[in-house]
Formats: structure tokens, C-alpha cells, sequence
């Protein structure tokens, strides 16, 4: 079993798209263009591979770990998944050591993530509840244009990316300023009270 990075092994694109879509229904071609942005400047896409005598190697879980904005020593990772069929063999326990330790590699003091389902297992884990940050990656020039929408403070990365891609944790967003869309007309008045479904995330962090 081994954690590898997509970008040197794209024989694994295929397979992280069918795994993420099946979890999180999307296109194929914008889950593969997204996989294929993999960098290992980050944002990176991380494949757990089994490798077995005699068969073919099998990939079954997947993470992808990208840059924290205004916090160099920190990592974003999100895209977590595990098979169905390996799920409760401990498989995500191990993609989650792999990918803390590929983090550690990149200098990385800090590790955050943020869930809406699986606050147990991460807590298992060493993760912590925190207030929520924004993940980014992305090319210096793009992301220092990013960061002036804040602050104008230029950005501190120690990497040069090739390829942008912003990716905010669930609820934040960094996009350019745009002119807001006109509001929408009411909605009817209902007769009968609907009840409305809300997912609530959390945000936790762990110290590598």
C-alpha cells in the first residue's frame, strides 16, 4: 500500500474520478481537469494505491492537500474517500497518516480539514474543533491578486505553482469582486410549513 501523487502517476486519473464522483456526483471532464492540476507545489491529489501480487494495482481512497491562506506553516485537506468496499478496515486512518506525513515533508505545522458527517472519526484521530480557515492554491500572482481582495498584503508562499485553482473549505469563498446578481422574486407563499434540511460543517485542525 502506498500514497503516491497523481501528477506522477496520471495511469491513476481515471480511477480518483469514478471514486470522487460516486461519493460526489460532478462531470467527468471538470473532475478530471480539476485532478489534473495536481502539483507537488499544490494543490496536490494523493492516491492510495494497493499493490497485490499478481493483480492488477487498485487504487481506494484518494485526499488532496492544498495551502492555507495567510499561514504558510499550515495545509488544507479535503477530498477524503475510501472505497466503499475497504470501508471499517481502517484504510482511512491510513490515508490520513500518509497524508499528515506527506504534509510534515512539505514543512507543514498544522493540519485543518472540515467535515459534516465525520467529526468522530477526525476527533479519533487528534483533530481538534477550530474557527474556519480558507484553503487556496494556486500560481503566486493569481493568489497575491486573491489576498489583496483582504488586505493587499502580497502573499508569503515559499512555492511556485504552475497551475490556480481556488478552493475556500465549504462555506468561504475567494473570488474576484463582481457586480452581485439582481434579487430573486419571492418565493409563493406555502400552505403547509416545509421543514428546510441544512448541513452544518465544522472545521478541525491537528498539530503535525
Amino acid at each position: 500500500m502506498e500514497l503516491v501523487e497523481l501528477h506522477d502517476h496520471p495511469e491513476y486519473l481515471d480511477a480518483c474520478c469514478h471514486i470522487l464522483n460516486n461519493e460526489w456526483k460532478r462531470s467527468y471532464a471538470a473532475r478530471s481537469h480539476s485532478l489534473s492540476k495536481s502539483s507537488s507545489s499544490l494543490p496536490a491529489s494523493l492516491a492510495l494505491v494497493r499493490h497485490q501480487e499478481g493483480l492488477e494495482s487498485e487504487v481506494i481512497g484518494h485526499a488532496k492537500i492544498c495551502r492555507v491562506l495567510h499561514d504558510d506553516k499550515a495545509c488544507f485537506v479535503e477530498s477524503v474517500i475510501i472505497i466503499p468496499e475497504e470501508r471499517g478496515k481502517g484504510f482511512g486512518k491510513l490515508v490520513m497518516n500518509l497524508t499528515e506525513e506527506y504534509a510534515r515533508k512539505k514543512g507543514f505545522t498544522r493540519c485543518y480539514l472540515s467535515t459534516h458527517d465525520k467529526e468522530g472519526f477526525y476527533r479519533a484521530i487528534g483533530y481538534t474543533i477550530c474557527a474556519p480557515v480558507c484553503g487556496i492554491s494556486g500560481t503566486v500572482d493569481h493568489t497575491n491578486r486573491v489576498l489583496k481582495l483582504f488586505d493587499g498584503k502580497p502573499s508569503r508562499s515559499p512555492s511556485k505553482d504552475k497551475s490556480f485553482s481556488d478552493n475556500c473549505s465549504q462555506q468561504a469563498t475567494c473570488t474576484e469582486p463582481a457586480m452581485p446578481p439582481p434579487l430573486p422574486p419571492p418565493p409563493p407563499l406555502l400552505s403547509s410549513p416545509q421543514q428546510v434540511k441544512s448541513t452544518s460543517y465544522v472545521w478541525l485542525v491537528k498539530q503535525l
